[in-house]
């Protein structure tokens, strides 16, 4: 089987499955297109992928002209699945898959849900409307693609709503384990983390909130990031009386926060709206406790086993603090369940794992 993954650019959420596809014997070559390597602005976010093992095994084109697109596609075309990420949300996908309708491939998407949230609130596109513009633009290509991995049961709902004949299977993303960072051992009040974006649509305000109702515990919480509502976040922490309690590190790139992770109990989330949530996987892989809202794809990781976390509804400040106060008081069971994470993120969520699942749905071994 060759698989061919058409990317607007090389994403550290996705290569560390997409290289141990080869690990596979029903695998015998994979192929990374990709409009540019990493955006100058994820750049700045400190994204790189020089440091995933195993891309030099894939076949790797970035910023091709026409006829090196069409080479591709011809190649191998009776064993060929060439993997799209989305249809229209980016030109350079878009174009190569309607190039791809010249050829007799088989076609898959990687897709999250549509968004529907503008600034963290429900903005005048719901779901239903992303659906007629999919019927009035978008039907003409649904025959010709085969299957779609979903980011999120969510978005797996969604997309096999869309469309009954596609195959649909509930996907995620994955990231590297950071194996050269120890966890600390803790001890003390509860640790608590939030790693991202200060914005809307991340909640920094409904956790600082939260925090403060459990302000008679102790604990300690820690946001590393920055955006437009870091100022109604000092705010807040200064209403309460957080300033010993509550600290802002600022922007910090991503190579930095398996440091943050390693020194943290329990990663908070309160994301009114996330595709994903790939630090959920970074803190599973260094053992947190993870509080994540129902509005995170990453959630679909918590449900079903207390000792990796809770699920709260998004927004409900009383629910995530009622989660945080579970954690103040029962932290040194956390800790000492952090091993027990550990070993479930290797065996759940690890690339070989998400790796193997893409082959077996696309082999007919998962319905």
């Amino acid at each position: 089987m060759r698989l061919v993954f058409w990317q607007v650019g090389l994403s550290p959420h996705q290569l560390p499955y997409i290289v141990k596809l080869l690990d596979d014997e029903r695998v015998d070559e994979v192929v990374v297109v990709a409009e540019q390597a990493v955006s100058e602005e994820r750049k700045k976010m400190g994204w790189s992928v020089e440091n995933i093992p195993g891309l030099e095994r894939c076949m790797v084109c970035v910023s091709p002209q026409d006829d090196v697109i069409e080479s591709l596609l011809a190649t191998r075309t009776k064993d060929s699945v060439h993997l799209f990420s989305g249809i229209r949300g980016f030109a350079f996908i878009f174009k190569c898959l309607k190039m791809s309708l010249a050829y007799p491939v088989k076609r898959a998407l990687i897709t999250e849900r549509p968004n529907t949230f503008v600034n963290g609130f429900a903005n005048a596109k719901p779901l239903w409307l992303h659906h007629i513009r999919f019927l009035l633009q978008d039907l003409k290509y649904a025959k010709r693609i085969s299957y779609v991995f979903a980011i999120g049961s969510g978005a797996a709902a969604y997309w096999g709503r869309v469309n009954k004949s596609w195959k649909v299977f509930p996907f995620m993303y994955c990231v590297l384990p950071h194996a050269d960072v120890e966890p600390a051992r803790l001890s003390g009040p509860a640790r608590f983390l939030f790693v991202g974006s200060l914005s809307p649509r991340k909640a920094p305000l409904t956790l600082v909130n939260a925090f403060a109702a459990n302000v008679g515990d102790g604990g300690a919480l820690t946001f590393v990031g920055d955006g437009k509502e870091r100022p109604k976040v000092e705010a807040a922490v200064k209403k309460h009386g957080l300033e010993g309690r509550v600290s802002i590190a600022g922007f910090r790139p991503l190579t930095e926060v398996p440091r943050w992770l390693a020194q943290s109990d329990v990663l908070v989330l309160p994301s009114v709206y996330d595709g994903w949530g790939a630090v959920v996987n970074e803190a599973l892989q260094m053992g947190l406790y993870v509080i994540c809202s129902d509005a995170c794809g990453a959630s679909d990781l918590l449900r079903g086993d207390k000792r990796l976390g809770v699920v709260f509804k998004k927004g409900d400040e009383g629910g995530l603090a009622s989660a945080m106060g579970h954690c103040m008081s029962h932290i040194e069971q956390i800790r000492g369940e952090r091993q027990y994470r550990l070993r479930w993120a290797d065996s759940h969520i690890s690339g070989e794992v998400v790796a193997r699942y893409m082959v077996d749905c696309l082999s007919g071994e998962v319905s």
